[in-house]
């Protein structure tokens, strides 16, 4: 299924992979000639305030799919034996589990906060980083409670403000 968030991954992880094609193909001569003829003197870098967010996104996924692959090649092997297959197979699905869980805590906040965040979970810990620049002790213990209300079992859970 092939929500917006998984769009938004395919289209820069393409845009990516076509750039640094070219960018091989070039010979040496070429990328001087394209260098020389930038003009950067009246260039400005704009930020976003969830620029950092997409980064971390983007970041958190390719390290899920590069982990998600080693696993798959685990299980696919015919040299592994079956205590690893199994082993792989039960990371994957915490990876998965995890990868749902992040998706429902960044909605609830989104829904109950009125607030963008990127939240990575791994084993116990979850970190969640809000897109605010105002930090406030009050607001993150409320999403500390609301999204260890959402768990049976005791989480580490820390807010970072963006």
């Amino acid at each position: 299924m092939i929500n917006k968030q998984n769009l938004w991954f395919v289209t820069l992880f393409s845009i990516i992979l076509v750039l640094s094609i070219f960018y091989i193909s070039l010979n040496e001569n070429n990328l001087e000639g394209i260098i020389e003829n930038t003009n950067t003197d009246d260039t400005t870098l704009v930020v976003n305030e969830s620029t950092e967010l997409v980064a971390l996104r983007v970041e958190s996924n390719e390290e899920v799919l590069e982990t998600m692959n080693n696993l798959k090649s685990v299980i696919l092997s015919e040299t592994t034996n079956a205590t690893e297959k199994n082993d792989a197979y039960e990371e994957l699905l915490e990876l998965s589990n995890n990868k749902g869980n992040e998706e429902k805590i960044e909605e609830l906040i989104k829904k109950e906060f009125n607030m963008d965040a990127f939240v990575k979970i791994k084993g116990t810990d979850i970190n969640i980083v809000i897109d605010e620049k105002k930090h406030n002790y009050e607001l993150a213990n409320r999403i500390i409670r609301k999204v260890q209300e959402q768990f049976d079992a005791q989480k580490y859970i820390t807010v970072k403000f963006n």
